[in-house]
């Protein structure tokens, strides 16, 4: 049986950078990183990107030699099926592995409804999370012109863009895009500007009903409308990986996640999750922002320097359809604000900043996007309106 200092369950952007950051400061301490996918970790925010190019070494987070140099023991195709913490052992390939330190970054999959999984259906409907998917989708897409894809979230949105040319219908069930991130000028701008690129958007509605018809599919949504399409790209939530956990283990939070601290652990000794599986503040972050951040917070710990998790309103990107998106904080909840806006819908530009107490508490940019980072130093702190004033134009 192989025993390891720490071993690491996920080989996404979370897992990865926590082996990069003990390396940084212990060259000794032995890691262990189990993947279940078949290839070297990579940037899953780039999966759009590669289905109309070839995948190249841009696509993946580090090199196979990264990972040697540093002394980092890589395990592909290695899914974990079993996780023992009384006896500190994962089984993988019903290989044991044993650890002092067991670190879940498990990630998410995709959810898909009970209705679409159905094998009639299996040719014409896909997710898209992995590179399994991307191999998936690319074979499909040069059969496919008419395409439906649920979810107008960030993830639907840049595949909807990466996928320009295709006669493509978006279905979402809120009553804007992006509900969460925008506010209502820039959910407005941002559809009129995707239909006119000839994408159409139906919203505030569901699939009721999905069967075969004709080489491709019938989908009915909930306002009774019926489209016909070759192929359906369900994008609408994702769920923690969290099959391999024992629920008797008392660590998930129902099906929202593993429960941690500001520490990023577990009620387990020497058991931390991040990334996507972490549920924290009641709430799954979910964001690859948040993933870096739990992450490095995680081998900070376990290196024996306490770092803790800020709980600081999160940034969300959107870069598609030629457009760049930032949003952070709470868009919504806007009463008792001062509010700074500023729109040029000639160059479709617009930036809107929320100021509470003399605290900025949210900012949102619309293809302007460079005073983002002095902008993050400034959230939730104290703010000169006049500096926030001349950021404005």
């Amino acid at each position: 049986m192989e025993k390891y200092d720490i071993v690491i369950i996920g080989g996404g952007p979370a897992g990865v950078t926590i082996a990069e950051q003990i390396r940084k400061e212990n060259k000794n301490i032995s890691v262990c990183i189990l993947s279940e996918e078949k290839v070297l970790p990579y940037y899953r925010l780039r999966l759009g990107y590669y289905l109309q190019n070839p995948i190249d070494e841009k696509f993946f987070l580090k090199s196979s030699e990264w990972y040697q140099v540093n002394n980092i023991k890589l395990m592909l195709n290695s899914k974990v099926e079993e996780c023992n913490f009384e006896e500190k052992i994962v089984v993988s390939r019903s290989q044991k592995i044993e650890w002092d330190y067991l670190v879940i970054a498990s990630g998410s999959k995709p959810y898909l409804p009970e209705q679409m999984r159905n094998e009639k259906l299996q040719n014409f409907v896909f997710t898209f999370r992995s590179y399994e998917d991307l191999l998936a989708l690319k074979k499909r897409l040069s059969q496919a012109g008419r395409v439906v894809i649920v979810g107008a979230g960030l993830l639907g949105l840049e595949l909807a863009s990466a996928l320009e040319g295709k006669e493509i219908t978006i279905v979402e069930l809120s009553k804007r895009i992006l509900s969460k991130q925008l506010d209502e000028v820039a959910s407005f701008l941002l559809e009129e500007h995707i239909v006119k690129k000839g994408i159409k958007i139906i919203l505030d509605n569901k699939i009721e009903n999905i069967e075969p018809h004709q080489n491709g599919l019938k989908i009915t949504l909930s306002s009774g409308q019926a489209i016909e399409c070759d192929i359906l790209i369900f994008s609408a939530g994702v769920v923690p990986n969290t099959e391999f956990i024992n629920s008797q283990e008392d660590i998930l939070n129902s099906k929202r996640g593993i429960d941690v601290n500001y520490k990023m652990q577990t009620k387990l000794t020497n058991v931390y999750a991040c990334g996507d599986v972490a549920y924290i503040d009641g709430q799954n972050p979910g964001t690859w922002t948040f993933a870096l951040e739990s992450a490095k917070i995680v081998a900070r710990n376990i290196l024996g320097f306490a770092a803790f998790y800020q709980n600081n309103p999160l940034p969300y990107f959107l870069k598609a359809f030629g457009l760049e998106i930032v949003s952070a904080g709470d868009m919504q909840n806007l009463q008792n604000a001062n509010i700074l806006e500023f729109l040029d819908k000639s160059r479709m530009i617009y930036k809107k900043f929320v100021v509470k107490n003399n605290k900025l508490t949210a900012y949102l940019l619309l293809n302007d996007t460079k005073t983002h980072l002095q902008l993050s130093k400034f959230l939730n702190s104290h703010v000169n309106i006049k500096l926030l004033e001349n950021l404005l134009k």
